[in-house]
């Protein structure tokens, strides 16, 4: 598979509403509540896959007159909301499947919903390794939540593949056990991905080995006397830069632009993340 972030968002969602009908079906047949709680997993992932479309989509739109830094933070409202979707129907199932526990339901056909799991588990895996590998090229908060979403399918439909194998063997609370195990798979992540949207809308800066290639550009640039108030923040995907740079006394307007134009130009290549720079020039 291959494309960039809009395409692996379209491959997200067209993988969701086939499993999502696929589970529909033998949830109906078998009366299962831990392939119900699939079901209401991949109905929220394929809500989360739309979420992150819509959230690309708005992200790649150019700086306007409202928003003149661009619309990258949109990708992360998209992870943000797909976690709080994630994280109720989490506390859902686990109320349903608690009540189950006590008076487990007899599973109608849990062969049918084994074999489904069989043929899930390697789907997901390999959409969410895909997804990933997407994410991680272009930067896209919005698919490294969609990734983490197939990975949390990965581990539930395990759980549900034991708890209907239990099921099989005669135990019946493997069921609701499943159930509860995907739900807590589900709050993780979603926990996990609430804190990512946060970090970003607190303007929190690059990891250390980020903000180090930005001074590497800054360090050997040597027509540049010195270099101070060096400051980024994550913005969406992207990077937003702001320094001052201090140049020999009595350098020329036009050399001096020149210089910031290029150092900018040269952060921006080498350090692909980085959108914006913004560069003081200050006399020595």
């Amino acid at each position: 598979m291959g494309g960039g972030k809009l395409g692996a968002a379209s491959v997200s969602i067209a993988v969701n509403v086939g499993l999502l009908a696929s589970k529909l079906v033998v949830a109906f047949i078998t009366g299962s509540i831990s392939m119900y709680a699939e079901c209401a997993h991949s109905l929220f992932d394929l809500v989360a896959s739309a979420l992150a479309y819509l959230g690309i989509r708005k992200a790649e739109e150019p700086s306007d007159h409202t928003h003149h830094f661009g619309h990258e933070k949109f990708e992360n409202l998209s992870s943000a909301l797909q976690a709080l979707l994630i994280t109720g129907t989490s506390f859902v199932v686990i109320y349903e499947a608690y009540q189950k526990l006590a008076e487990p339901v007899a599973v109608n056909e849990p062969l049918l919903g084994i074999a489904l799991m069989l043929v899930s588990i390697p789907v997901t895996f390999l959409t969410s390794r895909y997804l990933g590998r997407i994410a991680r090229r272009e930067g896209s908060s919005a698919l490294e939540a969609d990734s983490a979403h197939f990975t949390t399918d990965v581990l539930s439909s395990v759980s549900v593949l034991a708890g209907l194998v239990l099921v099989k063997l005669g135990y019946g609370f493997g069921d609701p056990l499943a159930a509860i195990a995907v739900a807590l798979i589900m709050l993780y992540i979603s926990i996990e991905l609430l804190y990512r949207s946060f970090m970003v809308f607190m303007d929190f800066s690059p990891d250390r080995e980020t903000m180090a290639r930005i001074k590497g550009v800054l360090v050997a640039e040597k027509r540049i006397t010195r270099f101070h108030k060096l400051r980024a923040r994550i913005a969406g995907s992207r990077i937003l830069v702001d320094v001052h740079i201090h140049l020999p006394h009595g350098t020329p307007i036009e050399a001096a632009h020149g210089i910031s134009h290029e150092i900018e130009s040269r952060i921006i290549r080498e350090v692909p993340e980085v959108k914006e720079v913004n560069i003081h020039i200050e006399p020595d």
